[in-house]
């Protein structure tokens, strides 16, 4: 009588041997994969960790080819599903052959479900015993204990709504992700793969929305009246009534009014005492809003951490819909294990009473308990069995919002003035906590106390200033993880398992990033979802996707067979695919254009600037028949300029043109050219654009002595043309300096020729103070020999 279990993981299947075999379990090994072996009222067991999914869905060979097969055909081809892990295919194969009851013990949600029928087809291949389900939340041995002596029949369902999510999925991925990329690479030059899912791309849709309401967001001015004042020798504030005043006129009507205004009277004066409630037990969703909000952990790796500690028995099971407690929740054994330690008081205060009531939220998933603390660790013990960066802070999270749960409400006392200044009302409002109830036991939120004066109902009090305060309506903040979390929870995008993936798939895709705690979506992104947006927007809308999440939990529940959901998912992916084909050429032109002109921009060498016309990119362009520059845009935007027909041609991107040229652009060594304009030299305000470099005063006239350099020579010549010219040195680098000479008032120059010391002087050669200084160098030369 010889008993096999799967559990999802190695982890797992260590804890719960140990708990089964009261610590006397031998692990070996078969066909690579750890088994741990012991006997249990005489009955040989075998407890065997599998690695998360070991099998997959994946289209047959010949669809391979993404050139050779048309994407739609992948919509009407059923997928099939093969073990993609052979070594733990290999070993449930050995040890299900001489098993007498097969025990499926896999995390108790969807995709445990799946991932030990998994287990189950394949042991089917070779036995024909028993297999039955362990239940649990928690990997404490009494729950452990209870889960293999009450033994359930598997539930199907919940695990072939995990298969009807991998299917429609992938086919949905695959068709959309091969129909966009390719269509997009017969327009423009790009390897890459622009990759469409049907979770991802809604996901990054909340991101792009935000985005462009950012992009296109209108700021208005407004105007904020505003008071301080004084009473009892304290100084407070207050905001006039009319809140933000829009018109400019009626805010300075306002002000001048009240701006010589010397004295106020508390015509109203407001007391309450109001309750701030704890937070509800935490379900999955809002255990990732809070790591990300309170500790900056991504939801991906907040997840990650969760599921070790509940691995190493710390804590509950981590995903979880429910959050409120079961009537016979024993709080008080768990507090027990933290009557020492960090939550001592609290654990203390909370054993002490008769009863423990804690504040339930709604939501019942029927599956497991809200995440909570099973057993009391020390900073240490956790970071020993859970290595990696952040494991502390999260189980700390957990076990204070366990703990505040149960305590009573934070008590605020609310005081509110309604202060009137000539006519006028303003209001102040003051806080300050009498009893800190669960906030004690919970830092992350700090409310802080707003101190008012003691003051009374018609007391005077003085106004020593009043402020007319122009101010601008702001932006929408971008999102944050925690909010973009919200929103996916709340059109069912994804489930409270899969949330954290698809925006780890974005961030992968360099759809989008996080900069602290909120989210920016990247050019890629932006480029997809707005292509999207502007051809496809059911793409990257949450509707259809809510539909296909809401047919995958029928099947679940039971009320949906999986065939039929199969078939109306499938219709609904079709549906979103016309809309693709319908608008691919508008789709296709976005984007093309897009990465085209992200391409062009990255080309400092022909890149010129932006079109006037349409916005595109401008660039120069070279043909047979001559050159000129362009717009990416062509054919719909033909938006031309000539340029010259001979010379090496560099954009000058550090010059404006002072004509509103497009750029400006050096022609080899002898002119500028201004892109829509023509050759600077015939123009006006070349002077303008380029100043001569000023040496200094000429010496035959009121002139200006400035560097000419031609192809062949350089010297210096006179602003006013009057005849008067200068050689300088014909070879190094020749640079004018911010020294001037105190005999002339000329800018030395600088010479540096290779291989040789540079040398600045003054090289006016009428200027007495030169000379001499040549002399004086010549002569210590001489000596030096």
């Amino acid at each position: 009588m010889t008993t096999v279990v799967f559990t999802e993981k190695n982890k797992a299947a260590a804890q719960i041997s140990n708990i089964l075999a009261g610590g006397s379990a031998r692990r070996t090994i078969v066909d690579g994969v750890p088994v741990y072996e012991f006997q249990r009222d005489g009955v040989p067991w075998k407890v065997m960790g599998l690695a998360g999914h070991i099998m997959g869905y994946d289209y047959p060979e010949e669809f391979s080819n993404w050139r050779d097969v048309d994407p739609a055909m992948l919509l009407d081809t059923e997928p099939i599903k093969k073990v993609t892990k052979a070594q733990f295919g290999s070993a449930i194969l050995k040890l299900s052959k001489d098993a007498d009851l097969l025990v499926l013990a896999c995390d108790f949600d969807r995709e445990g479900e799946n991932i030990g029928f998994e287990a189950k087809s394949i042991a089917e291949k070779v036995s024909g015993s028993t297999v039955m389900r362990a239940r649990f939340s928690s990997l404490s041995k009494s729950e452990i204990d209870k889960a293999f002596t009450d033994l359930v029949e598997p539930d199907e369902n919940m695990a072939m709504s995990a298969e009807a999510r991998q299917i429609l999925d992938l086919k949905m991925g695959a068709a959309f992700t091969r129909f966009v990329t390719l269509s997009v690479r017969e327009r423009a030059r790009t390897k890459g793969v622009l990759s469409i899912g049907p979770c991802q791309t809604p996901t990054c849709g909340f991101v792009y929305e935000r985005e462009l309401a950012i992009r296109k967001f209108d700021p208005k001015d407004f105007w904020k009246i505003e008071g301080i004042f004084n009473g009892n020798g304290t100084d407070f504030t207050g905001a006039h009534r009319g809140g933000h005043i829009y018109e400019k006129e009626k805010a300075d009507a306002i002000f001048s009014k009240l701006k010589n205004c010397r004295t106020a009277v508390v015509s109203k004066k407001t007391v309450k005492e109001m309750k701030t409630n704890p937070p509800f037990p935490l379900n999955t969703n809002e255990f990732l809003k809070r790591s990300s909000k309170y500790l900056g952990v991504s939801p991906e790796q907040a997840l990650e951490i969760a599921e070790q500690l509940y691995l190493s028995g710390f804590t509950s099971y981590p995903r979880t819909e429910t959050n409120k407690y079961a009537d016979d929740m024993d709080f008080k054994k768990i507090l027990k294990g933290f009557a020492r330690g960090d939550y001592q008081d609290f654990a203390m205060l909370l054993i002490s009473q008769d009863k423990i009531t804690p504040r339930n939220g709604k939501k019942d998933g029927h599956d497991h308990p809200p995440i909570h603390p099973i057993k009391a660790g020390s900073r240490a013990e956790v970071e020993k069995a859970v290595k990696m960066p952040r494991a502390w802070d999260v189980y700390d999270l957990i076990v204070r919002h366990f703990i505040a749960n149960l305590l009573p409400e934070a008590i605020f006392e609310k005081t509110r003035f309604e202060l009137t200044a000539e006519g006028e009302l303003f209001d102040s409002t003051g806080s300050v906590q009498k009893s800190a109830g669960w906030l004690a036991v919970y830092p992350f939120e700090k409310p802080q106390d707003k101190l008012l004066p003691l003051l009374e109902e018609n007391d005077v009090i003085d106004v020593k200033k009043i402020n007319n305060i122009k101010s601008q309506t702001t932006p929408p903040k971008k999102l944050t993880e925690a909010e973009l979390l919200t929103l996916m929870d709340k059109h069912g995008i994804g489930t409270k398992a899969t949330a954290p993936s698809h925006i780890e798939t974005n961030k992968k895709r360099g759809y989008f990033e996080t900069k602290g705690k909120t989210i920016a979506i990247m050019d890629t992104g932006f480029t997809l979802m707005d292509a999207l947006n502007s051809s496809v927007p059911i793409l990257i809308k949450p509707d259809i996707r809510s539909r296909i999440e809401a047919l995958i939990q029928e099947v679940e529940d039971g009320t949906k067979k999986f065939p039929q959901a199969l078939e109306e998912g499938t219709s609904l992916i079709k549906e979103m695919y016309s809309h693709l084909l319908k608008n691919r050429d508008l789709m296709v032109s976005q984007i093309a254009g897009t990465i085209t002109d992200e391409a062009v921009a990255a080309d400092k060498k022909n890149h010129v600037g932006t079109c006037p016309e349409c916005g595109r990119m401008l660039r120069m362009v070279i043909t047979d028949k001559g050159r000129f520059v362009g717009c990416t845009g062509y054919p719909q935007c033909k938006n031309t300029y000539p340029l010259p027909k001979a010379g090496a041609l560099a954009v000058q991107r550090s010059r404006k043109c002072k004509k509103d040229g497009i750029a400006v652009i050096k022609v080899g060594n002898k002119y500028f050219w201004s892109v829509g304009i023509g050759p600077c030299f015939s123009c006006e305000k070349e002077k303008e654009c380029f100043p001569p470099e000023v040496i200094g005063p000429c010496p035959s006239c009121d002139g200006q002595m400035f560097l000419i350099a031609t192809k062949d020579s350089r010297f210096l010549g006179c602003t006013k043309r009057c005849g008067h010219t200068q050689s300088v040195p014909k070879k190094g680098r020749l640079t004018v300096t911010d020294k001037v000479c105190e005999g002339c008032g000329w800018h030395f120059i600088r010479v540096k020729e290779q291989g040789k010391d540079a040398k600045e002087y003054c090289a006016n050669r009428k200027c007495e103070a030169a000379a001499t200084a040549r002399k004086d160098a010549i002569r210590k030369a001489r000596a030096r020999e």
